[in-house]
């Protein structure tokens, strides 16, 4: 049975009583956006957390909220949330219901073969994916791939990233999006209207808001740069590394945010635009000259879950920003009790610091934010094959 049919069979989410009902109830009776539409829609800003290969499970949020009649206008990602966050944009206008057809997509997805680096990498990755197996037993493999030379200057990857890269051009390039111009167009808004209400504080003033501000969506795309300790986020910066950023294949923004370092082969920009210093200062900070080669890798390097990208001081928004996170709330220290929790400590307190700064000095988001508990492990069989794939899209909900 399709996944979809899965899905739609199962009660719990879609009966009478069930999950998609009840936020439709909630969310009619007290209202979470002022942004609606005529079919009475209501729209959020919506950010996705990378978490390599859990994306999965970021589908079965935006699935849900969707069901419900909830729809997204701004759209940010970083790794396995900037390739949710771009296809979601190129299936079309916010309006349009999407969560099906990203299903579909996903669900044909076979992330081994992204593991394009040759027989070396894929049985090292089968070690990682074991999180038990011995260091000793990684070590002939590490070994052997810096024998074939996947360390040296020319890769610093074991993996080219070209199969994964291959894929999402096609993805993209079926629904018509094979240009940044192409990709801005699909983020055009129409038939948005702002929510009548009988009390509201600035009519005019949210009404000027609403009409500046909800023409074309935001899509951000998060990547670093290594090169000038640049956080990027894409299109936006697009200026910076290509002399036409509307002729650049989208593609590369996501290629960039996912190239997770040493797995993946960085994104090399060679050619960089002259004379664009001002552009690099005002966008990034960079005081320097750009660089002749620029050096991009994943985005969860410096923000894994840029729950910042959209936020705004000057006045209460019309809309709110929601947030998905790939790991459960932040209650339990790490052990360290060998040099591997050593290293993954090290890493998720990298990632993570700037994210949790921002949501300590802005405590409203913690209440838009959900936790998707990634730290389980479902295995189908044949006895119930149906509700393991149910949990693994749609943990947010049913659990």
């Amino acid at each position: 049975m399709a996944l979809l049919a899965l899905i739609k069979d199962n009660q719990d989410i879609h009966g009478q009583n069930g999950y998609i009902n009840s936020i439709r109830n909630k969310i009619t009776a007290q209202p979470i956006s002022d942004i609606t539409d005529p079919q009475g829609n209501q729209y959020i800003d919506l950010v996705l957390e990378g978490g390599v290969v859990w994306g999965l499970a970021l589908i079965g949020y935006t699935y849900t909220l969707e069901q419900a009649g909830i729809r997204f206008l701004n759209l940010a990602g970083t790794s396995a949330g900037a390739i949710n966050a771009i296809v979601l944009a190129a299936l079309g206008q916010s309006s349009d219901t999407k969560s099906e057809e990203l299903l579909a997509i996903f669900n044909q997805m076979d992330l081994k073969h992204f593991v394009d680096g040759g027989v070396l990498a894929k049985e090292l990755t089968a070690d990682i994916e074991q999180k038990d197996s011995p260091f000793f037993a990684m070590f002939p493999k590490l070994v052997g791939l810096l024998g074939l030379g996947k360390f040296s200057k020319n890769k610093l990857g074991i993996n080219p990233g070209r199969y994964f890269e291959n894929w999402l051009e096609g993805i993209l390039n079926q629904h018509n999006v094979s240009t940044t111009a192409q990709l801005f167009k699909k983020l055009e808004n129409k038939n948005l209207k702002i929510r009548e209400m009988s009390k509201r504080k600035y009519p005019v003033l949210d009404q000027i808001r609403f009409e500046n501000s909800f023409k074309t969506n935001e899509l951000a795309i998060i990547a670093s740069d290594i090169t000038t300790e640049s956080k990027i986020i894409f299109p936006q910066m697009g200026y910076l590394y290509w002399k036409n950023p509307l002729e650049t294949h989208p593609k590369h923004y996501v290629r960039a945010s996912m190239s997770v370092p040493l797995f993946f082969e960085p994104v090399r920009i060679n050619k960089i635009p002259e004379k664009r210093e001002e552009f690099w200062q005002v966008l990034t900070g960079f005081e320097g000259n750009p660089p002749e080669v620029a050096y991009l890798v994943d985005g969860g390097v410096i923000s894994n879950f840029p729950i910042d990208v959209f936020h705004s001081r000057d006045s209460i928004p019309l809309c709110p920003t929601f947030g998905v996170k790939l790991d459960i709330s932040r209650k339990k220290a790490s052990t360290v009790d060998s040099i591997s929790d050593y290293l993954t400590a090290l890493v998720k307190t990298t990632i993570h610091t700037n994210d949790y700064t921002f949501l300590l000095n802005n405590d409203d988001y913690k209440q838009l934010i959900t936790y998707i508990d990634t730290s389980q492990k479902y295995v189908p069989n044949n006895k119930n094959k149906s509700n393991n794939i149910l949990r693994r899209i749609l943990g947010p909900v049913i659990n």
